[in-house]
């Protein structure tokens, strides 16, 4: 699996610039980091707005969905928006009763797929060293693959192998927010726990939302030469100025 994620080299095993960018990334945000640079692998890290799958059925004129090109302002938006949905959320157990936001739900469209492919991987790889030695079996420790948040330790979980649930949109609707909100600091924390009522704690997850994007653009920046992302490195960038700025103004900073 590794291997295929060209996390180590084939060649020799040894580790390689992701690999390197990878292992200082804390180990509650790895699964999310990891993600973002499989997308960005695939061209499909970007703020660009999609474009139609069939030119014939456009986007429904109700969305009011831009078309490319975009101002910087709109690049900018959508990879905050885009990038800061991979972290999970703490939910109630209630559905979702807030926004639904079109850009992100075409994203995580692609994530979704994404996450499949990476699971199955996992999978395939696990049962093609069990099938050589079935007594391998009993190594397995009990929820090695369980996916359910420790209680006391969110988001971690007791799985030890990758288990790449699929991740819902939530961050990024609250992230797009947070980055319109045009109140005052001392109204916003009362004014986002009222407009997602479902959010356990939307301020402790804005806060990990905004470290993993830092730890992301860490990532890009590492890897933006030897790997060819300067443009994402540079959209990052540009983005980071309009993020630092709301986060100063409502006291995030």
């Amino acid at each position: 699996v590794l291997e295929k994620l060209e996390l180590i080299s084939s060649e020799d095993g040894g580790a390689t610039v992701l690999s390197d960018v990878l292992k200082e990334t804390p180990k509650n945000l790895t699964e999310p980091c990891l993600t973002a640079l499989e997308l960005m692998k695939f061209g499909q890290l970007s703020g660009e707005p999609f474009d139609c799958a069939q030119p014939d059925r456009p986007f429904p004129k109700e969305v009011r969905y831009p078309i490319a090109p975009v101002a910087p302002k709109v690049k900018s938006m959508f990879i905050l928006c885009r990038v800061m949905s991979l972290v999970p959320m703490r939910l109630k157990n209630v559905m979702w009763d807030a926004d639904v936001d079109f850009d992100l739900a075409a994203f995580h469209a692609l994530v979704r797929c994404l996450k499949r492919t990476l699971r199955q991987l996992v999978e395939a790889a696990l049962a093609n060293v069990l099938l050589k030695d079935l007594t391998r079996t009993k190594l397995l420790p009990r929820g090695f693959m369980c996916a359910s948040p420790i209680r006391d330790s969110y988001p971690n979980t007791p799985s030890v192998l990758p288990t790449f649930m699929l991740p819902r949109a939530c961050m990024g609707i609250v992230v797009k927010y947070f980055l319109d909100y045009k109140g005052d600091a001392a109204s916003f924390k009362d004014d986002v726990q009222k407009k997602f009522l479902c959010c356990i704690q939307p301020i402790e997850d804005l806060k990990t939302a905004f470290f993993f994007w830092q730890d992301l653009r860490r990532c890009v920046e590492a890897i933006a030469e030897p790997l060819g992302a300067q443009e994402l490195c540079e959209d990052m960038r540009n983005a980071s100025q309009l993020l630092d700025a709301q986060k100063a103004r409502l006291g995030f900073a």
